[in-house]
């Protein structure tokens, strides 16, 4: 069904980590053929979930590249926090003028809203994924994807998509 292209795990986070992961996810989706297209808007959302992670998760931080081959790429970018962040509505982005919060809020732009957020274990991921070929994707069957890796990762799993 799927492959794991690449896992990285920084039990000790610091800000330099965050052009670390995004370079690790470049190279990854490199290996697992997706354009650049796809690369450009993982880049960005990488730098936004990684730094969201740093300042608000609890070390250890991570990232996990998977892929669905000749479909897309997933990547989660996970911490030790628990408390799962909501996504904004659409409406509510118009509205944001705070210095923080907009990070959710931008990765669902880069990814045309196919992205979300689980608790997994003592912490929680959050993810998105790209195109193989920068176009579409048929965002609920990645949800379906996504679900069922984390049922399979851990039982009991509680599952939110954007």
């Amino acid at each position: 069904m799927d492959g794991v292209v690449c896992s990285w795990v920084r039990p000790r986070p610091r800000p330099v980590d965050v052009g670390l992961a995004r370079g690790l996810v470049d190279h990854a989706l490199v290996a697992a053929g997706v354009g650049e297209a796809g690369r450009a808007a993982a880049r960005l959302a990488v730098s936004e979930a990684f730094t969201n992670a740093l300042v608000h998760g609890r070390p250890e931080v991570g990232v996990e590249v998977w892929s669905k081959p000749g479909h897309c790429a997933v990547i989660e970018v996970y911490d030790t926090e628990a408390t799962v962040p909501v996504f904004p509505q659409t409406w509510e982005l118009a509205d944001a003028v705070a210095e923080h919060g907009r990070g959710l809020g931008l990765i669902q732009a880069f990814t045309r809203e196919v992205c979300g957020a689980y608790r997994c274990g003592e912490g929680k991921r959050v993810w998105f994924a790209v195109a193989q070929d920068g176009g579409e994707i048929d965002a609920d069957a990645v949800r379906c994807l996504v679900a069922e890796r984390a049922r399979r990762r851990v039982s009991g799993v509680s599952f939110t998509a954007a």
